[in-house]
């Protein structure tokens, strides 16, 4: 997506095909690299999380300038105003990634989208449901913000492997899809399996609050940004 926008934004196309696919033909996966879950449910933010679960899926996106798709009467579902793309850099392990890598994504691609971060009413998290992972990101997530404001509890968090387990190769077009799905119906949905927050993600002064149910999508300053 983020190429695809590149390409789009330098004139080297005028439309864009974007998406992922994660298709699981032979029903047993011998393939495991101990961030699955137990019971194959993930519990993003839990306190009972346990690993991730497993699925298959096909996201596919098709992108346009602003412009072209307003002249052509296109049905537009969310406009992307801006995006980043970094490494994780030094990290113990791949479920234990860098949260100042993340930080600095988080700052870049907010930049680069010309918006407030205070404005930001929701967050559609990578949140694979394991014990060390969702608190780096949490923790990655809170220093961005803290470089804007110190308000508290005004952006709601989710993550759509609670409802269809990790895509892999779609995960990253599952999770901007429901992120599209909640800004078009102006609705914050609940992640599911969610009771009580991970024990490792400290709840004061936290600048974001995970979405147990689903309510209204917060609108500062007159728009709505996920």
């Amino acid at each position: 997506v983020h190429e695809a926008c590149q390409a789009l934004m330098h004139n080297q196309c005028e439309i864009a095909i974007a998406g992922g696919v994660e298709v699981h033909p032979v029903p047993l996966r011998n393939t495991f690299i101990g961030i699955e879950s137990g019971d194959g449910k993930a519990r993003p933010f839990d306190d009972m999380a346990q690993g991730t679960g497993s699925g298959e899926g096909v996201g596919v996106i098709v992108l346009k300038p602003l412009d072209k798709a307003l002249e052509n009467n296109d049905r537009i579902y969310a406009v992307i105003r801006g995006g980043a793309i970094n490494h994780d850099g030094r990290s113990m392990t791949i479920s234990s990634p860098n949260p100042a890598a993340q930080e600095k994504l988080l700052c870049t691609a907010w930049e680069n989208a010309g918006i407030n971060p205070c404005d930001i009413g929701c967050i559609e998290a990578h949140g694979t449901g394991t014990k060390i992972g969702d608190p780096i990101e949490i923790q990655g997530i809170r220093k961005a913000f803290r470089h804007y404001t110190n308000a508290d509890g005004f952006c709601a968090v989710g993550a759509v492997k609670s409802n269809i387990g990790h895509l892999d190769g779609a995960a990253g077009i599952a999770g901007f899809i429901k992120a599209v799905l909640q800004l078009q119906y102006k609705t914050i949905v609940p992640t599911v399996h969610f009771k009580r927050l991970n024990r490792n993600i400290d709840p004061n002064h936290l600048p974001v609050y995970i979405s147990s149910d689903s309510h209204p999508f917060p609108v500062y300053s007159g728009r709505r940004i996920c």
